[in-house]
Protein backbone atom coordinates (compact mmCIF):
# COMPACT_ATOMS: atom_id res chain seq x y z
CA UNK A 1 0.00 0.00 0.00
CA UNK A 2 2.78 2.87 0.82
CA UNK A 3 4.65 1.57 -2.76
CA UNK A 4 1.23 2.49 -4.62
CA UNK A 5 0.89 5.85 -2.39
CA UNK A 6 4.43 6.62 -4.02
CA UNK A 7 3.61 5.84 -7.19
CA UNK A 8 0.67 7.78 -6.96
CA UNK A 9 2.28 10.62 -5.61
CA UNK A 10 4.15 10.58 -8.54
CA UNK A 11 2.18 10.34 -10.98
CA UNK A 12 0.01 13.30 -9.38
CA UNK A 13 3.39 15.53 -9.34
CA UNK A 14 4.28 14.80 -13.19
CA UNK A 15 0.73 15.86 -13.93
CA UNK A 16 0.86 18.84 -12.27
CA UNK A 17 4.60 19.64 -13.73
CA UNK A 18 2.82 18.64 -16.96
CA UNK A 19 0.16 20.88 -16.75
CA UNK A 20 2.14 24.01 -15.69
CA UNK A 21 4.15 23.72 -18.87
CA UNK A 22 0.96 22.97 -21.08
CA UNK A 23 -0.92 26.23 -19.04
CA UNK A 24 2.15 28.49 -20.24
CA UNK A 25 1.64 28.26 -23.82
CA UNK A 26 -1.86 29.85 -23.14
CA UNK A 27 -0.62 33.15 -23.98
CA UNK A 28 0.24 31.70 -27.33
CA UNK A 29 -1.70 33.54 -29.39
CA UNK A 30 -2.96 36.19 -27.55
CA UNK A 31 -3.23 40.02 -27.32
CA UNK A 32 -0.06 41.76 -25.58
CA UNK A 33 -2.47 44.81 -24.70
CA UNK A 34 -5.43 43.09 -23.45
CA UNK A 35 -3.75 40.38 -21.91
CA UNK A 36 -1.27 43.46 -19.61
CA UNK A 37 1.71 41.52 -21.08
CA UNK A 38 2.39 45.29 -23.30
CA UNK A 39 2.87 47.26 -19.81
CA UNK A 40 6.46 46.99 -19.21
CA UNK A 41 7.34 45.28 -22.18
CA UNK A 42 10.84 46.43 -24.35
CA UNK A 43 12.29 46.23 -27.41
CA UNK A 44 14.68 43.32 -27.39
CA UNK A 45 15.54 43.70 -31.07
CA UNK A 46 15.06 45.79 -34.29
CA UNK A 47 15.83 45.86 -37.82
CA UNK A 48 15.51 48.73 -40.33
CA UNK A 49 13.26 47.44 -42.66
CA UNK A 50 14.64 48.69 -46.49
CA UNK A 51 15.04 47.32 -49.61
CA UNK A 52 17.94 49.12 -52.42
CA UNK A 53 16.13 51.71 -52.48
CA UNK A 54 14.36 53.46 -49.50
CA UNK A 55 14.07 52.83 -45.96
CA UNK A 56 10.37 51.78 -45.12
CA UNK A 57 10.07 51.08 -41.87
CA UNK A 58 11.37 49.54 -38.78
CA UNK A 59 10.21 45.32 -37.36
CA UNK A 60 10.77 45.44 -33.32
CA UNK A 61 11.05 41.96 -31.26
CA UNK A 62 8.82 43.26 -28.20
CA UNK A 63 9.21 41.01 -25.31
CA UNK A 64 7.35 41.06 -21.47
CA UNK A 65 9.38 39.38 -18.90
CA UNK A 66 6.33 39.51 -16.59
CA UNK A 67 4.53 37.07 -19.17
CA UNK A 68 7.35 35.23 -20.73
CA UNK A 69 5.97 36.15 -24.31
CA UNK A 70 7.37 37.75 -27.27
CA UNK A 71 5.25 39.54 -30.35
CA UNK A 72 6.47 41.71 -33.07
CA UNK A 73 5.40 45.55 -33.76
CA UNK A 74 5.85 46.61 -37.09
CA UNK A 75 6.05 50.58 -37.88
CA UNK A 76 6.37 52.35 -41.27
CA UNK A 77 7.64 55.35 -41.95
CA UNK A 78 4.40 56.89 -44.05
CA UNK A 79 0.67 55.72 -43.95
CA UNK A 80 0.25 52.36 -45.80
CA UNK A 81 -1.51 53.30 -49.02
CA UNK A 82 -3.96 51.40 -51.05
CA UNK A 83 -3.35 47.64 -50.93
CA UNK A 84 -4.11 43.91 -50.84
CA UNK A 85 -5.87 43.05 -53.96
CA UNK A 86 -5.37 43.44 -57.20
CA UNK A 87 -6.40 46.76 -58.39
CA UNK A 88 -4.05 48.08 -55.70
CA UNK A 89 -1.08 46.08 -57.45
CA UNK A 90 0.35 45.03 -54.16
CA UNK A 91 0.18 43.48 -50.90
CA UNK A 92 -0.21 45.06 -47.46
CA UNK A 93 2.67 45.35 -45.24
CA UNK A 94 2.64 42.32 -42.77
CA UNK A 95 5.22 41.66 -39.48
CA UNK A 96 5.72 38.34 -38.22
CA UNK A 97 6.65 36.62 -35.08
CA UNK A 98 8.30 33.15 -34.96
CA UNK A 99 9.09 31.14 -32.12
CA UNK A 100 12.62 29.22 -32.97
CA UNK A 101 11.99 25.71 -31.36
CA UNK A 102 8.79 24.75 -32.65
CA UNK A 103 7.96 27.42 -35.50
CA UNK A 104 4.44 28.96 -34.21
CA UNK A 105 4.31 32.13 -35.98
CA UNK A 106 1.83 35.09 -35.62
CA UNK A 107 1.42 38.05 -38.12
CA UNK A 108 -0.29 41.26 -38.39
CA UNK A 109 -1.29 43.22 -41.41
CA UNK A 110 -0.84 47.48 -41.49
CA UNK A 111 -4.20 48.01 -43.98
CA UNK A 112 -4.54 51.51 -45.99
CA UNK A 113 -4.58 54.54 -43.91
CA UNK A 114 -2.40 52.94 -41.09
CA UNK A 115 1.22 52.76 -39.70
CA UNK A 116 1.28 50.12 -37.36
CA UNK A 117 1.02 46.84 -36.53
CA UNK A 118 1.49 44.07 -33.42
CA UNK A 119 1.45 40.16 -33.64
CA UNK A 120 -0.11 38.17 -31.11
CA UNK A 121 2.26 36.77 -28.90
CA UNK A 122 3.92 33.75 -28.32
CA UNK A 123 5.33 32.26 -25.35
CA UNK A 124 8.97 32.50 -24.91
CA UNK A 125 10.62 31.47 -21.81
CA UNK A 126 14.03 29.39 -22.06
CA UNK A 127 13.18 29.37 -25.89
CA UNK A 128 13.92 32.17 -28.73
CA UNK A 129 12.02 33.65 -31.12
CA UNK A 130 12.44 36.53 -33.70
CA UNK A 131 9.74 39.51 -35.78
CA UNK A 132 9.79 39.67 -39.87
CA UNK A 133 8.58 41.94 -41.84
CA UNK A 134 7.55 42.27 -45.32
CA UNK A 135 6.60 45.30 -47.11
CA UNK A 136 5.64 44.88 -50.71
CA UNK A 137 4.55 48.81 -51.91
CA UNK A 138 5.68 51.08 -55.29
CA UNK A 139 9.08 51.63 -53.71
CA UNK A 140 9.39 47.84 -54.00
CA UNK A 141 9.71 44.97 -51.76
CA UNK A 142 11.59 44.43 -48.56
CA UNK A 143 11.69 41.61 -46.21
CA UNK A 144 13.72 41.74 -42.91
CA UNK A 145 14.40 40.01 -39.83
CA UNK A 146 15.48 40.75 -36.43
CA UNK A 147 18.23 38.66 -34.53
CA UNK A 148 16.98 36.18 -32.36
CA UNK A 149 15.83 36.58 -28.62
Amino acid sequence: MGRAGVVVGGIGLAMIAATGVSNAYTYDGSDPSSTGCASGATTVESATVKNSRVTLGTIELRYSLACHTAWARLTLNQTQGACGNASAGWDCAHGFVTRNNDGRTYSCTIHQGETQCYTPMVYDKGMTSFAQAGIDNVLGYADTRTAAY
